[in-house]
């Protein structure tokens, strides 16, 4: 497929992994990493297709702000393939553990399913909690679907609540819509709250600001299906470096801010 192409394809898809679709375009840039105009406008062009996807964004900074842009292409890559995230949850749950979830969250899906031994409790939102459940199902793993009436007495019941971060800022970070409510219950019922942070979703300050102007554009902020989940509620931060007490944790950038990338092509 010839690179432009590519790219658009990649720009145009819509509905998959966040990871996969960071580490198609990764692919695609191979192609223009050695033309630096055209590599800006890609860069580009694919965040205004996806502008909520946070891997989205680190990966096109660090690109970007690298003196080597093929050499910080390969270690963006490499980052993402060998994000341990997964394996300290899997290391960090105890034995047959209830754990409250909302939504889908590859990383946190496929701890659970390698744990093997947790009940899981799916709070739905925005109808990935049926996706969820069929992984689940699929790799023989006790689950329930939750329905947002039974969101606080799930999280209260739980052991754990694990809130999946899709962007974090400094002390707060953008998730599924209902993650706000179960992890404010869990706190309230002095029960542990992960924040879950993998590889790419640690933003410099204007690219935070850039993804949560995009996921909460409309001003009734409740019907935009995400919530903004304070830092302080949590417990413990879980990310590619291990599992931290949240008041020690920090999420600050896991990249440089690149202003290109705020400015709006001409298409």
């Amino acid at each position: 497929m010839h690179p432009i192409e590519h790219l658009r394809y990649v720009a145009r898809s819509h509905g998959s992994d966040p990871i996969e679709l960071v580490l198609e375009t990764a692919d695609a840039f191979g192609s223009i990493v050695g033309d630096p105009a055209g590599l800006v406008v890609a860069a580009r062009r694919v965040v205004e297709h996806h502008p909520t996807n946070a891997p989205l964004w680190w990966m096109c900074a660090r690109v970007l702000t690298a003196l080597d842009p093929r050499r910080e292409l390969r270690d963006c890559i490499a980052a993402l393939q060998n994000d341990e995230t997964s394996v300290h949850i899997v290391d960090a749950l105890s034995d047959d553990a209830t754990v409250c979830i909302v939504g889908w969250n590859g990383l946190v899906v496929d701890a659970l399913a390698r744990r093997g031994d947790t009940f899981v409790l799916v709070v739905d939102s925005n109808g990935e909690g049926q996706h969820a459940l069929r992984y689940f199902d699929r790799h023989d793993i006790a689950a329930e679907l939750v329905g947002p009436e039974g969101a606080g007495a799930a999280a209260e019941f739980a052991d754990v609540t694990i809130v999946s971060a899709d962007a974090c800022g400094r002390d707060s970070v953008l998730a599924a819509g209902g993650a706000l409510a179960i992890a404010s219950v869990a706190y309230c019922s002095q029960k542990p709250v992960w924040l879950v942070a993998g590889c790419g979703t640690r933003l410099a300050d204007p690219l935070w600001e850039a993804v949560l102007a995009s996921a909460r554009f409309r001003p009734d902020s409740w019907a935009t299906g995400v919530d903004v989940v304070p830092l302080a509620i949590c417990s413990f931060v879980v990310g590619p470096d291990g599992m931290k007490p949240a008041m020690s944790a920090s999420l600050a950038p896991e990249c440089q801010h690149a202003p290109e990338l705020l400015r709006r092509s001409v298409i």
